[in-house]
């Protein structure tokens, strides 16, 4: 794919996708935006703005004309927070579906199948008309998704067939290239196959790394690939999800199961991170239980059955061992 190399700046913009998406402005009579120049070049950075600014300016004039206001960014960003509390990607786009479906119809409808090992992951945008425009946001919506899920799990989700409920292929160009897949067009939904394996892989993000994700999101489509997450991190965030679930923290050949991998092929993958399960197990006991003591007022004891404590005394002295404070006195000290 042809692209336009900015000095400097080692990620290019593919070629056309600038003039696309000023074409597309200037045919539905929409203001282009100051940042998008005249060259149909830009650098990443400067991409981001003017996309940001072309889509939310299409998608406020494709819903106009479906009779309800447009989605708005902060509740883009809500869905993120609901599904970040999934355990599994199945988990995550099924919450997804039944945040879309609270919506409804502005966010579409979401909905997930299976076929010859192939998860299918399907979405609706519920258009009363296909336009080139509608086409633009609705494309949008379905790199979300696609981003969205493998940031989740650690990993890119990369689909192996897209489809396109548009019936004019053209109108995608040239942003169909970021798929890296099979594109049909005229499909009755939008939509994306990939293994289905990935169904069952773990969220592995935590709260903590949220805001920043979201900056720009979903709107950095250039220059933002999945950052892939450690088989630390991974752990870390499989023992944080069991914690926050009140569910028995995994033990080591639990998750070499679940790797697919023997308990000393895990150690020593541990270890080459600078790692081990009991290190992290309890640094992921330590922050929940701070956690707890400092945005809660559930009692000692409640904190330690969350925790998987056989009693309160137990970690008491787990407390004591890991921060040298007694848990009553750290709570109060955070408060103080």
């Amino acid at each position: 794919m042809n692209a336009s190399y900015i000095p400097g700046n080692p990620v290019p913009v593919p070629h056309g996708m600038v003039q696309r998406l000023l074409d597309e402005l200037k045919r539905q009579g929409v203001e282009v935006p100051p940042a998008a120049g005249a060259s149909g070049h830009a650098p990443p950075a400067q991409f981001t703005a003017l996309y940001r600014a072309a889509i939310e300016q299409l998608e406020a004039l494709v819903a106009k004309g479906n009779g309800h206001p447009p989605m708005r960014k902060q509740e883009v960003d809500l869905l993120c927070r609901c599904v970040l509390s999934s355990r599994t990607l199945r988990e995550a786009i099924r919450c997804a579906a039944d945040f879309c479906a609270m919506l409804y119809p502005r966010a579409g409808a979401l909905s997930l199948g299976q076929s010859a090992g192939q998860a299918v992951f399907r979405m609706d945008s519920l258009r009363r008309a296909k336009s080139s425009a509608a086409c633009l946001v609705d494309l949008t919506g379905l790199f979300f998704y696609m981003l969205l899920f493998g940031w989740l799990i650690g990993q890119p989700v990369r689909p192996t067939h897209v489809y396109l409920a548009h019936p004019r292929r053209e109108d995608a160009m040239p942003f169909l290239g970021l798929f890296h897949a099979v594109v049909t067009s005229g499909a009755q939904t939008y939509g994306f196959e990939f293994d289905e394996a990935l169904l069952d892989r773990p969220v592995v993000r935590q709260a903590a790394e949220l805001d920043a994700f979201l900056e720009d999101f979903p709107y950095r489509l250039i220059g933002a690939p999945v950052e892939v997450v450690s088989l630390s991190q991974q752990v870390r965030g499989i023992l944080h999800a069991a914690l926050v679930h009140g569910a028995r923290l995994p033990t080591l050949a639990e998750l070499a199961e679940r790797f697919d991998v023997s308990e000393p092929t895990l150690r020593r993958r541990l270890a080459a991170d600078g790692s081990s399960y009991r290190v992290l197990r309890e640094h992921n006991l330590q922050e929940y239980a701070e956690q707890c003591l400092c945005t809660t007022n559930w009692s000692i004891g409640r904190i330690a059955e969350q925790l998987g404590f056989a009693s309160e005394e137990a970690f008491r002295r787990a407390f004591q061992r890991w921060t040298g404070h007694a848990p009553t006195r750290f709570r109060r000290e955070s408060r103080g």
